[in-house]
């Protein structure tokens, strides 16, 4: 038997092969031709949506910035950190309108709303560790604020260790001179100092220090002194 087929033979079996494939290959070949229009056609799309989202957010940015805030100001942040949130949801601006839209909730005494929205976002973006991080500082300082101290201690010691530790460090300083307990400040200062003295304001906390050194030896003095 020939090793090779005649040309009759590779005519007529390529023939048979094709009745039973032929269709499927049409088939292949056209949801190739159509994943690729389609695959060029989603680049497209979604370079036309960022660029949208970028826009809001320049545009948002501009009226959070506006010196005077009045009620129409206002309304349009809130306008626009919704539509960023509904219309651009996964743009990775969602979360920084959100952020800002809370600054000014704050701003206006709404710190109900602002923590329930940060609380939020702090949940929908824990698989980025750097907005997540930001979002429970945040959140911290906006609980201490509203005198929740124990909750807002507890999420600053979480963010030991990470690229957050000495903001949360600065921001526990502040908590703990809010109370008068100054020997926790000290020590949170002290944090903050070793973590990256390059970052900090070097003035304002020496001012801190002195104050603290200050009060302790103030109380030093009190407990010592006979009745």
């Amino acid at each position: 038997m020939d090793t090779y087929r005649s040309d009759e033979e590779q005519i007529e079996a390529l023939k048979s092969w094709w009745n039973d494939n032929g269709k499927a290959v049409i088939a292949a070949i056209v949801i190739g031709i159509s994943g690729s229009l389609g695959w060029q056609w989603w680049q497209a799309r979604a370079i036309e949506q960022a660029n949208l989202a970028s826009e809001l957010y320049q545009e948002l940015m501009e009226v959070s910035q506006q010196e005077v805030q009045t009620d129409r100001t206002r309304a349009s942040i809130d306008e626009l950190a919704a539509t960023l949130a509904t219309e651009f949801t996964g743009s990775g601006y969602t979360h920084l309108a959100a952020l800002l839209q809370v600054k000014h909730w704050v701003n206006q005494g709404r710190v109900d709303e602002a923590l329930a929205s940060l609380q939020a976002i702090e949940q929908s973006v824990a698989k980025d560790p750097n907005l997540y991080a930001l979002t429970k500082l945040r959140r911290a300082r906006l609980q201490a604020s509203m005198g929740q101290v124990d909750a807002a201690l507890t999420a600053l010691e979480s963010l030991r260790g990470t690229e957050f530790a000495q903001a949360a460090a600065i921001a526990e300083l502040d908590i703990y001179l809010s109370q008068e307990k100054y020997q926790e400040a000290e020590r949170a200062l002290d944090r903050a100092l070793v973590l990256a003295p390059q970052d900090i304001d070097q003035r304002e906390l020496e001012a801190k220090r002195q104050f603290i050194e200050s009060r302790v030896a103030s109380t030093d003095a009190t407990a010592e002194s006979p009745l």
